[in-house]
This record gives C-alpha cells, structure tokens and sequence, in this order.
C-alpha cells in the first residue's frame, strides 16, 4: 500500500523516501464493529488533555483550527507507537478504501501531463471513456467549463483527475483536441465504477511457464489470482513465477487466501499474536490450484508485510524458491478503527509470524525517522556493496529452521534463497538518466497524439503488437535529440551497451497505452535481467 503520511518524519527522509519510490506495507484486518472507539475514549475522558485544550483555547495568542490540530495530535499519537499505526482524515480513507477495493468511480483513463498539455495516456477497455470514444493520445483541454491545458493548474495531474472523477452515473464532458481534427470537439461521458486490477498480468512466459505480477493485496486480489491460475493451468503451466517486486501489500486475507492457494492441505500459512489478541492461525485447505509444480517467487526491498506473508510461508514450508532482494522487513498487523466523520485509525494490534515462527519486523525502538532512513541507508548500500546485503537486512542473530531444516533469519525482512544484486555498472548510468528525465514517455504522449489512427491500423492486436513493431530510425533521433535538449549528456560507450533496452522500453510504453498492462509486461519482460536469471534456475 502508499506510504501514509506521519508528522513525526522530517521533511529530508520525507523527500528521500518519495524520490526512491518508498512503498511502506500496510498489512490490514477487517475493520472492528465493535462499540464506537471515540465514545470509548470520551466516556473514560482524559483529564491533562481536556486541561491543556481549556488552556489553548482560552489564552492562546490566536485562534485556533482545532481540527487542523487535532488531526495533527492523532497522528503524531499514534506514530510514537509504531511507524505503521496511523491517523486517516476522511480524504486519506477515501483513497485507502479505494486501493483496499480495487475500484474507483470516474471514466477510466489515465493522465499524463508534458509541459502544458494533458494526455489521455491510458484507455481502459469496456470503461466508459472507451465507449465515449475517447483514445489515447487525445490532448484534454477542458473538464466541463475548467480549462486544464495551456494554463498552469495548481495541484497539477491530481486536480484535473478530481475533476474528472466523480459519483457513479453523473456525467462530466471533456473537449479534447485529436489530430486530424480541425477543430476540438466534446464527449460527454456518465461515470461508473472502475475496476482496478491488483493482477495486471498473467502469461505463459514458454510453454511450460506461467508468470503472475501482483502489484498490491486489495479484497479482489485472492479472487484476481485465482482466475489467473485458472488461465495459466488451462495453458500447461507446469512452473510459475509470480512477482511481487514493488508490492507493498495491503489485506491479510489476501495474502492468506493467495498462499493458500500455493501450500497443501494442513500447512500452517502464518500466525498473529498480541498483547490484547490471541495467537491465530491460519492453515492451507484443500483444492488449491497450484500446490504442485516449480514456484519461484521474486521479490524486492520494496515488497512489504503481504508479500511478506506470502513469500515467508513458501520459503518456511520449502515450497518454492525465493529470489531477489531483501523484503522491506514489516510483521506489524494493523486493524480498521472507523471513526465519526469518516476518518479512521489503523491501529497495530498484532505481530505476524512465518510458519517456522520468526517475525521479520525491523527494529523500530530509536523512531520513525531512523526506521525509514535505515531502509533508505540499505538501498544506497545494496547500489554500492552489493556483497553486503545479507548483512545489512538479515539479523543473524535470531535463526529459525525450514520444515526440511534449512537455516532461515528474522528481523530484517525476507531474506532469498537466491540474492540478485544490483548491478554495477557505470555505463547504465546514461540509461538511467534517460528514464529519469522523462523523455521517452513525452514522446510516446505525442506519438499516440499524432499517429494513433496509423499504429492501430498497422497494429490492431497486442499480439501483433508485440511480435511486430520495431522502432524507427527517426523515432530513435526524436529519443537522442530530446534527451540532448533535457541536459542528459550523451556517452557512446553507454549508449551501445543500453540502446536496445532503450528500445524495449519505448516499446513497452506505447504497449501500454494501446493495449493495456499486460501488454506492457509481455515486452518489458523480455529483457528484465532478474527475471532471466531465475528462469535459468
């Protein structure tokens, strides 16, 4: 799940978690009903706080936003338990109930902004945008009366998706400017729910191998990888690869029914324990799609508590094979509060354990600033001293034993039974700096803008999509030209080494805005380096 937001953090770790792309697990239980927690509270009243509010109210030198302050209090209350117990105002709920679902209500397309212009990046299929008519690649320049391009919105892409997005069945019109067209014209299009897919890929990667990527454990997550598993047994899977790099979890009845569906009858999947909960656990059933069949699962420093649950129960139980990075390191529970005015707690209520009995939860005893910059201090290493890894995330001070005897660690995260390290070399900085600048999607927003009607004539399918398209000389001088403009400063060592992956992912980009995930996923793939090595294995 995205990280909260905590008061406690300064702005620096803040700033530095956002630019590495920090996902920090949320691992939720179903919210309790029982009697509302603030009538609790008030009922058993808190005579200093009632004091000290008497206090600021009465004297304080200006007046007071008290639910500013309030919101302020909770939350830095509830970050000096733990760095996952949170405080969420209503619009934070809203989102998180979104993510948790799996749905929104809107139009189903996703914005890009370059310079001045917004962009229908992403057409989804059956959404009523799609029915409207609108592709990608068309320039929105109005949201009923707001002009959204050539002019600077404050709040930038986030305002104009509020604008767009709205109740189920209201209507928003959008101009848009395609080319081709002499003058702008407007679609009206009425919302309705959107259904976003926590499984936005499942293939056969040969004709032996299947591969599953979850991004995220929403309540649609279990039911998603069922039916993936279904498609991919139906296609003579006999191995699978499901990939969990990036995800930062979410519901743990997820994550229970996902192994579930992974481990044979009778085996323990993990267990929870509080000081105010009893120990549960919870067990595989029967009639799992997958319980046989070579499993490997890859995962990251930014897979956290879910796919740490998942990842943990087949490596304790020796089911499969764990590759990759070191996981986040997050075995704190948090459990749904509602609240009165549609805001909510997410309280830690309990530790999870693996079957062999370890909690992977890092350290947290010296605050929140020093978790999350321990975490970002491990991937700066991981970048310089890949030797180091094991080292840095595993505490091998509290072992734990396999079902068959293998020697596993707690503390620090799932640690792989295969490491894959970064890779150090300098001639993929150019590469980096290419994809950091941007380039490359501008280019395919503009592409999509004045030759979509020419790439889905040409391409009509994703197969043939993928199996076909080639980039052109003069597409690949737009690339260099651009890039050179952006101040990414060319080396020819780099760009022999780095050229075709500079290719695939062009490729992989207008896949996705043409065809959807999972067509990005069946190019990117073809030269992810991990992926390779474990299909190797």
């Amino acid at each position: 799940m995205k990280e909260k937001k905590k008061y406690t953090f300064s702005l620096g770790v803040v700033l530095l978690a956002a630019a590495l792309g920090l996902l920090v697990g949320t691992l939720v239980i179903h919210h309790v009903d029982e009697t509302n927690p603030q009538k609790l509270m008030a009922s058993q009243g808190d005579l200093r706080m009632q004091a000290l509010m008497y206090i600021v109210d009465r004297y304080y030198v200006d007046e007071v936003d008290w639910d500013s302050l309030s919101t302020i209090a909770a939350s830095a209350m509830l970050s000096s338990l733990d760095p996952h117990s949170t405080y969420l105002p209503p619009v934070e709920m809203d989102k998180e109930q979104e993510l948790m679902q799996g749905r929104f209500e809107g139009i189903g397309v996703t914005l890009a902004w370059t310079d001045d212009t917004i962009y229908a990046a992403q057409v989804k299929g059956d959404s009523p945008a799609a029915h409207a008519g609108v592709l990608p690649g068309d320039k929105i320049l109005m949201v009923d009366t707001v002009k959204v391009s050539g002019v600077k919105i404050e709040g930038g892409t986030t305002a104009v998706v509020d604008l767009i997005r709205g109740p189920r069945h209201s209507t928003v019109t959008l101009t848009l400017d395609r080319y081709g067209h002499s003058k702008p014209f407007k679609v009206k299009i009425k919302r309705d729910v959107i259904h976003h897919a926590s499984v936005p890929a499942a293939m056969m990667l040969n004709k032996t191998t299947g591969y599953i990527r979850v991004t995220r454990f929403a309540e649609t997550t279990a039911s998603e990888f069922h039916n993936a598993l279904l498609q991919l047994n139906g296609q003579g899977m006999k191995a699978l690869v499901l990939d969990l790099r990036g995800n930062g979890g979410g519901s743990l009845e997820s994550a229970v029914k996902m192994a579930d569906e992974l481990l044979p009858k009778g085996d323990l999947i993990v267990y929870t324990k509080g000081a105010h909960s009893r120990r549960f656990n919870s067990y595989a059933t029967a009639g799992g799609l997958f319980e046989e069949g070579k499993l490997t699962i890859l995962i990251n420093e930014h897979s956290a508590s879910a796919s740490e649950v998942v990842s943990g129960a087949i490596q304790d139980n020796d089911r499969g094979l764990i590759a990759g990075r070191c996981s986040f390191g997050k075995g704190l529970v948090q459990r749904q509060f509602d609240l009165l005015d549609g805001d909510a707690v997410l309280l830690t209520t309990a530790r999870y354990y693996s079957p062999s009995g370890r909690c992977i939860q890092r350290p947290y005893d010296k605050g929140s600033d020093a978790y999350y910059m321990d975490y970002l201090t491990r991937i700066f290493s991981n970048f310089t001293s890949p030797d180091s890894m094991f080292y840095a995330t595993a505490d091998t001070s509290q072992w734990f034993y396999t079902k068959k005897g293998r020697k596993v660690y707690g503390g620090g995260g799932i640690q792989p039974d295969l490491t894959i390290p970064y890779v150090l070399d300098t001639n993929w900085k150019y590469y980096n700096k290419l994809l950091d600048s941007g380039v490359m999607e501008d280019l395919v927003h503009r592409q999509l803008y004045s030759s979509y009607a020419e790439l889905i004539k040409k391409y009509p399918t994703a197969d043939k999509f993928v199996a076909n398209y080639e980039m052109d000389e003069a597409t690949w001088n737009r690339i260099m030209s651009a890039a050179s403009s952006k101040g990414v400063e060319l080396n020819e060592k780099s760009l022999k080494r780095c050229a075709p992956h500079i290719r695939n992912y062009y490729k992989a980009q207008l896949a996705s805005a043409m065809f959807g995930d999972e067509a990005y996923f069946r190019v990117a793939l073809r030269i992810d380096n991990e992926l390779q090595k474990v299909l190797k294995k």
